[in-house]
């Protein structure tokens, strides 16, 4: 029994503050999609995002995609209220419910770097976030 806690405290001690002390690096860019079920503008960017996202690898690079949802008045005080713990409440207040675009933001400086409309296919899409990516 002795050995077997022995063992145990081993592997506690090697690699536990290992693993702890390990963290995921953050995002440096911020795609910010202000969607809502009833907006046509949304059925025409969405589904080229979700392309883009498929087919680049971009949910393996350090862009967190948020998705602020304004269909409702419920979903829109939950966005608001994510927004806010993100830091990123300012650009929710600044577009005052306007919907079917996705905005590009440094995580760091919260600047905003572009814009990505219905008008822009997966390539463009993708295209913009890897510029907007090798510039931070």
């Amino acid at each position: 029994m002795r050995k077997a806690f022995m063992a145990l405290a081993f592997v506690v001690l090697t690699f536990v503050p290992a693993l702890t002390s390990a963290k995921a690096d953050g995002p440096i860019l911020y795609a910010i999609t202000f969607h809502a079920d009833w907006c046509g503008s949304c059925a025409v960017l969405n589904p080229e995002v979700i392309k883009a996202r498929g087919k680049s690898d971009l949910d393996n690079q350090n862009v967190l995609f948020i998705t602020l949802d304004l269909t409702d008045k419920t979903t829109r005080h939950q966005a608001g209220l994510m927004a806010a713990a993100l830091g990123i409440g300012d650009f929710y207040t600044e577009n005052d419910g306007k919907t079917g675009f996705v905005l590009l933001v440094n995580s760091a400086t919260r600047e905003q770097l572009g814009t990505l409309t219905k008008a822009m296919d997966a390539t463009q899409i993708t295209a913009t976030i890897n510029e907007q990516i090798a510039q931070l």
